[in-house]
This record gives structure tokens, sequence and C-alpha cells, in this order.
């Protein structure tokens, strides 16, 4: 009974700790989202990337909609996840110091950035979101992992403005791949010009 029970602690332990953010492993193809029975609608197409809007195995409760890119030549190398849009500093800070804490856990602790501009209109409690929105105000946490194949090169937590009384924590995992397809990208651009 021990060895039963200590085989499938491995075991659970095992997938938890190879299992990519929310159930999703980096380089995969558009098929192998829907292998792995991951509902994917197509959003957008920029050159070699394709954007989907998906729902993922392990979803996070604190965020309702995920963004995934993928590129013909590299695979799965961006996950977007947001919460739902939040109307008060306090939401937003709940939201945001709750999953920091969650990131912080499992990666360390990361670099941080809360500030606002000295000269900003928007200072203070009440103005939050406006400064934000605005761009006086930049709430941002970084992470960047160890190397390990298939883990994330860098993860961000910011906060995203919707309007002036509106917002959304956004939470960012980027492929080692990520610079190459940037890049890929950045040359497509430039011919374009």
């Amino acid at each position: 009974m021990k060895k039963t029970a200590l085989l499938l602690l491995f075991a659970v332990t095992s997938s938890m700790l190879f299992a990519g953010p929310f159930g999703l492993e980096f380089g995969w193809t558009a098929a192998e989202l829907e292998e792995n029975c991951i509902y994917a609608e197509h959003m957008i197409t920029q050159g070699s990337m394709n954007g989907y809007l998906i729902n993922p195995p392990n979803p996070h409760s604190e965020l309702k909609m995920y963004v995934v890119f993928v590129d013909d030549e590299y695979g799965l190398y961006l996950i977007r996840a947001l919460t739902a849009s939040c109307y008060t500093e306090h939401n937003v800070r709940w939201s945001y110091d709750m999953l920091k804490s969650q990131l912080s856990s499992v990666y360390g602790e990361p670099e941080e950035v809360d500030e606002i501009e000295w000269n900003s209109d928007w200072k203070g409690s009440d103005n939050f979101l406006r400064s934000i929105f605005y761009g006086d105000r930049i709430l941002l946490s970084v992470w960047q992992p160890a190397y390990a194949e298939g883990s994330a090169k860098d993860i961000y937590l910011t906060v995203m403005p919707g309007t002036e009384t509106e917002a959304r924590v956004d939470l960012e995992y980027y492929s080692w791949d990520y610079d190459a397809v940037a890049a890929k990208f950045n040359n497509i651009s430039a011919s374009v010009l």
C-alpha cells in the first residue's frame, strides 16, 4: 500500500514539475494544441505568427482570458493570461499581489517597478487607474528563471489599462525562442518599410 501511494505521489509530482504554464508546452504547434484537447480560436496572423484564444488544461482561478502565440518555425513562444476587468486600485492590487506571491513561491523574488512620474496629474488612490491609463504609472514584476528545457525565459506580471476606470492584470510567459521570433518579425516589418 505504501509503495503504491509513493508511486502515485511521484507520478503526480513529476507531471507537475514537467508541465508548462497552465498545462501548455513551449514549442507546441497549433496541431499539438488540438491534439492536447485545447480549444483554440484563431485571432490573428502576422507573417509566420498566429495568435489563438484558448481554454488551457490547467487554468488559474484568477485568470479569465488566455492567448497563445505560435510561430510556424518555433511553435508556441508566448503565453498571455489576463484577469477579469478591475475597477478599483484595491481590486487591481489584490489580484496583482496574489499572483505575484504565487509566482514568487515558484520562481523567487522578482525585479519590481512600482512608480509614478513625479509630475503626474494622476497621483493618489483615486487616480490609480487613470495614472495607468495615461502611462504615468508602471506596476511591473519580472522573473528570469534559470534555464531548463521547456521553461520560460522571462515572466512578466503587469497592469494593462483598458479605460480611465478599468484595468486588467496581465501575466506573460516568454519562451527561450521569443527573441528569434521577434527578430524574424522585425525583419519582415523592416522589409515592408
